[in-house]
């Protein structure tokens, strides 16, 4: 079973004492990226990433300065609103071996990180016209075949992959008698249900929907063997 989730944004420079230091999975490829970005001028980037005044300069110096950027764990670095649900100060090596077991994020600039890759700060994600269509340049279905896949990932990121194997995790809200996705508290939520595996060792699809934090419960009228969908 493998557990694909999304890079965030916001990252800090942060590691922990139950991952190993690893190398990233494609080293050719993140550095074919990294030349393609490192030719863009800072106004074409400006336009790419759609960003400006002092996150533009950062951004374009980091491009620019990459190798003497500090580095983080890709697992402990990122911290947007899914990480935000997680509670890895708790974690100890229990935890940290089902993490090590179980995730992979997906990402534009590395293509696919595993939790202890040392990565450097960066900003890009699969829409951004750089030269290349980030959807073809990474075709990591290999590394998924004949594994199970608990799909946490956004859109944008769980396209990467075409396998017929993927189970996705859905966080529906019930407005105006409907049943509707919210971005904001998807992402949360997904971030409480990545936490309520890690903290219980969960690998079975069963135990996986008796998930219930913030008041969200298993829909077994939407769900199917593809979609375990949980409302609110």
């Amino acid at each position: 079973m493998k557990i694909i989730i999304s890079p965030s944004k916001t990252i800090t420079i942060s590691k922990s004492i139950y991952l190993k230091d690893s190398k990233i999975v494609f080293p050719e490829k993140h550095q074919k990226i990294l030349s393609l970005l490192q030719i863009i001028s800072k106004e074409q980037l400006k336009k790419i990433m759609k960003i400006n005044k002092k996150l533009l300069d950062t951004t374009y110096d980091n491009i620019q300065n990459y190798n003497m950027l500090p580095t983080l764990q890709a697992f402990e670095g990122f911290n947007g609103l899914v990480f935000k649900g997680l509670k890895r100060e708790e974690y100890q090596f229990l935890e940290y071996n089902y993490i090590k077991s179980n995730i992979v994020i997906l990402d534009a600039f590395y293509g696919i990180l595993l939790p202890g890759n040392v990565i450097k700060p960066y900003r890009l994600d699969m829409k951004m016209k750089i030269g290349v269509d980030l959807y073809s340049f990474w075709d990591v279905n290999k590394y998924f075949e004949n594994e199970m896949i608990i799909n946490l990932a956004s859109k944008e990121f769980s396209k990467m992959i075409t396998s017929k194997n993927i189970i996705n995790i859905c966080f529906l809200e019930h407005i105006n008698n409907a049943y509707v996705n919210k971005a904001t508290y998807s992402k949360q939520a997904r971030g409480q249900f990545l936490n309520f595996l890690i903290s219980n060792q969960i690998i079975d699809l069963e135990l996986m929907k008796k998930f219930n934090k913030s008041n969200y419960l298993y829909n077994q009228a939407l769900s199917n063997d593809l979609n375990i969908v949980f409302t609110r």
